[in-house]
């Protein structure tokens, strides 16, 4: 149902067997979960849906490009360096899409498609996507599930998680500036152990969060 919402939204033909689509030799774009590219690159390849000058794609920043290698002579990935929920809408033209491909062919294709979404489209090696994929668990990831943390703590004692929010954006904006390193502050970059101590015996009936607290309070000593 979603897929038939989806198609009569955009002008296309929805489809939910592999067998019924039609082999065709442009771009097949396999938006699935990670492990279930190599499955659907397979099963596409065992239909005979991929031609020889047919391109397919994968859109995970984890995954490498050559997973496809098996099923296509002509293979890539289109990856949306975003974090992206289906009830917020995004700005597609700032989004970060993160091209590669294994022929330059591929590579112009994926890209001159990427460029009518996105301002931001780029070449990017198989390699410095999965760096930036595992950067981006911090940066999203693990942000987000620090700022829970927040919210918790601060939700205890009654107090408004709002207040910090100022604080969320100047950091953000510093580090966009300069780096991170660079304008750390904190108790920990400090050194100041009583703080420190205040702040574990507070985290005393949150060990989750207190082992969050003492592993980054510990990577920030060694700036």
């Amino acid at each position: 149902e979603e897929a038939a919402a989806f198609a009569e939204a955009i002008g296309a033909r929805p489809c939910h067997e592999l067998q019924h689509l039609e082999a065709h030799r442009g771009l097949y774009l396999l938006a699935v979960k990670d492990d279930a590219i190599a499955a659907v690159a397979r099963d596409l390849h065992r239909a005979g849906k991929i031609l020889p000058e047919t391109l397919i794609a994968h859109t995970s920043g984890a995954t490498p490009s050559s997973v496809l290698a098996p099923y296509a002579v002509r293979y890539g990935v289109f990856y949306p360096l975003q974090s992206m929920n289906r009830n917020r809408a995004v700005e597609m033209s700032e989004i970060p899409l993160c091209i590669t491909a294994s022929d330059e062919k591929g590579k112009a294709a994926l890209l001159a498609l990427a460029q009518r979404i996105s301002s931001r489209a780029q070449i990017i090696s198989d390699e410095q996507r999965a760096a930036l994929h595992l950067a981006a668990v911090f940066v999203n990831n693990f942000t987000n599930a620090v700022l829970q943390g927040a919210h918790d703590i601060a939700e205890e004692e009654g107090a408004p998680f709002e207040l910090l929010l100022p604080l969320l954006q100047e950091t953000i904006r510093k580090a966009a500036d300069s780096t991170p390193k660079a304008v750390q502050t904190g108790p920990a970059i400090r050194g100041d152990e009583a703080t420190l101590s205040r702040h574990r015996a507070q985290l005393a009936n949150h060990p989750q969060l207190l082992t969050v607290y003492d592993a980054l309070s510990n990577y920030i000593k060694t700036f």
